[in-house]
C-alpha cells in the first residue's frame, strides 16, 4: 500500500522525495476523480447542447475592464493560504512531522505566505495592464451549461463534502449531535460515497435548475461522470488502504493472486505509528505504517473500482447514445449503483456501522443501496408512461 505520493515514488523508483508526504494517496485520487468526473460531464453536457436539449444562452460581456478589487482579494488570499500552509508543511516534512496531523491546525509560515501573496498579487496587477482596454468593448457571446462546469463542480464540491462527512457520521447513528459533525468537519478521515453523491448531486441540481436547467436531463449528462468518478476515487481506497476493505477471506485461490483476493494490506494507511485493531507489525519495518491486517480480506475497493468503470463504460459507450426518453439513464444508473454496491457489501466489513430494526441487521450503504435501486425502477416506469417529463417549451 502506498498511504501518500512519498511512498508510491520510493516503492517503485527507489527514490526519496520526503515533501511527497504532503500528498495522500487517497487525496490524489480522489483529485483524479474530480478530473475525469469534470471531463465527462462537460462533454455530455456539449453533445446535449449540439443536440438541442440544452439551449445556447446570449450574454454581454465587457471586455478590457479593469478587474475588480474582489478579483485581487481572492488571488492574495489563496496564495497567502497556499505559502502559510502548503509550502509549510511541504518543507518541514520528515521523519519526525507527518502533514496530515498539521493539515487543520494554525501553524504555518507567516514569511512564505505573505511573499507568496505579494509576488502574486504584483504579477495579476501586471496582467491586468495588459488586457485594459480605453474604452473597455461590449461584446455579445454565446454560452453553454458545458461553460458553467467549473461553477457546477465547486458546488458539487462543496455539497458533497458536507454529505460526505454528515452521512460518515450516521453510520454509527447513537453518536451522531452537532458536536460530533462540528469535531468531525475538519479532519482528513470519515467520509461516506453515498453522502457526498446525495448531497452533491442535490447541490448540483438546485443550481442547474435556478437557472433554467430541467433536472431530468442534467442528471442523465451527469451520471456517466458519478460512474466514472466513484471507480476512480476507489482505486484511492484501495491503494491507500483506507479501511474500506472486505470481511476476512482465509479460503486460498488456485488462480487469482494473493493481492486480488485474500489482501492483508501491508503499510495501510491507517496502521501509522500504532497497531490498530486486527493489525500486526510487518516483520523488519521501521518508521510510520509497518502494519498489516492480522487475517487477509476480500480488497472489496478493488472489486467496485473495475466494477464501476465496467459500468461506466457501458454508460458511455451504448446507453448514453440510445433514443430513450428524459431521465431513463438517469433510471439506469440508479440500478446500476444499487446493485453493484448491495452485492459488494454481503462481503464488506461493517464494524460497528450498521443500523438494527427488530432482528433485521444492515449497513447504511444496503439500505440506501436498495431505495436506490427502487427509485431506479420507479423513474424507468414513469418516464415510459410519460408521468415523468420535462415541461414543454
Amino acid at each position: 500500500m502506498f498511504p501518500t505520493l512519498y511512498h508510491f515514488i520510493k516503492d517503485t523508483l527507489g527514490l526519496e522525495f520526503r515533501f511527497l508526504e504532503i500528498v495522500n494517496t487517497f487525496g490524489l485520487f480522489v483529485a483524479c476523480a474530480i478530473g475525469a468526473a469534470y471531463w465527462a460531464m462537460q462533454t455530455e453536457f456539449a453533445r446535449k447542447t449540439q443536440l438541442g436539449i440544452f439551449s445556447k444562452r446570449t450574454q454581454q460581456i465587457t471586455v478590457g475592464e479593469k478587474f475588480p478589487m474582489s478579483d485581487y482579494i481572492m488571488n492574495g488570499l489563496l496564495l497567502f493560504v497556499f505559502g502559510y500552509k502548503i509550502l509549510f508543511l511541504a518543507i518541514n516534512t520528515g521523519t519526525d512531522f507527518s502533514p496530515q496531523e498539521h493539515i487543520f491546525t494554525s501553524e504555518g509560515n507567516w514569511l512564505l505566505g505573505i511573499l507568496l501573496a505579494g509576488g502574486g498579487t504584483y504579477y495579476r496587477y501586471r496582467e491586468d495592464l495588459k488586457q485594459r482596454l480605453n474604452p473597455p468593448v461590449k461584446k455579445q457571446i454565446e454560452t453553454s451549461i458545458a461553460d458553467e462546469m467549473s461553477t457546477i463542480t465547486g458546488v458539487a464540491l462543496i455539497s458533497g463534502f458536507l454529505g460526505a462527512k454528515v452521512f460518515h457520521i450516521l453510520e454509527t447513528p447513537e453518536n451522531f449531535s452537532l458536536t460530533a459533525i462540528v469535531s468531525q468537519l475538519f479532519t482528513t478521515g470519515g467520509w461516506t460515497f453515498f453522502g457526498g453523491l446525495i448531497m452533491g448531486a442535490l447541490g448540483v441540481l438546485i443550481y442547474t435548475q435556478r437557472r433554467g436547467y430541467h433536472y431530468l436531463n442534467v442528471l442523465d449528462a451527469g451520471v456517466p461522470a458519478m460512474m466514472l468518478s466513484y471507480g476512480v476515487g476507489r482505486f484511492g481506497c484501495h491503494f491507500s488502504g483506507d479501511g474500506d476493505w472486505g470481511i476476512a477471506n482465509l479460503k486460498p485461490s488456485s488462480w487469482l493472486p494473493d493481492w486480488a483476493w485474500a489482501y492483508k494490506y501491508p503499510h495501510n494507511v491507517l496502521g501509522k505509528d500504532y497497531g490498530a485493531a486486527g493489525m500486526e507489525p510487518i516483520p523488519g519495518c521501521e518508521g510510520n505504517y509497518c502494519f498489516q491486517l492480522i487475517d487477509p480480506v476480500y480488497p472489496t475497493p478493488l472489486y467496485e473500482a473495475l466494477m464501476a468503470l465496467l459500468l461506466f463504460g457501458v454508460l458511455w459507450f451504448y446507453i448514453r447514445k440510445l433514443a430513450l426518453k428524459p431521465g431513463q439513464v438517469f433510471g439506469i444508473y440508479l440500478i446500476f449503483a444499487g446493485v453493484e454496491r448491495f452485492l459488494i457489501e454481503s462481503i464488506r466489513e461493517h464494524g460497528d456501522s450498521l443500523y438494527q430494526i427488530g432482528e433485521m441487521v444492515f449497513s447504511q450503504a444496503q439500505m440506501i443501496s436498495l431505495v436506490l435501486f427502487v427509485v431506479g425502477v420507479c423513474v424507468l416506469l414513469l418516464t415510459q408512461k410519460g408521468l415523468l417529463k420535462p415541461a414543454s417549451r
